[in-house]
């Protein structure tokens, strides 16, 4: 079994995904409706935005799913070995 310690850390883990998550569809849904806007000064600004936002996530989320998964596995429970029964 995990400790407590161990457990926290699989949550913060799975927390992580979740807002790497949000975090990339939020980028897109705040930046799509300027866009389309007739002034091309917003429409590129948008456009600069959104493509430095989409590269920020793109680059913490690996950096951060090697760094929390490895302290994952580094959290987990002691292997126990079950011997297998004797043959009949």
């Amino acid at each position: 079994r995990r400790s407590a310690f161990g457990r926290a850390v699989k949550w913060v883990f799975l927390g992580f995904q979740a807002v790497m998550i949000l975090l990339l569809l939020g980028t897109c849904a705040a930046v799509a409706p300027f866009l389309s806007n007739p002034d091309p000064e917003v429409a590129v600004g948008a456009g600069m935005f959104g493509a430095m936002a989409t590269a920020l996530v793109w680059l913490v989320w690996p950096a951060g799913t090697l760094l929390l998964g490895l302290l994952v596995l580094l959290t987990r429970g002691r292997k126990r070995l079950i011997p297998a029964p004797p043959p009949p």
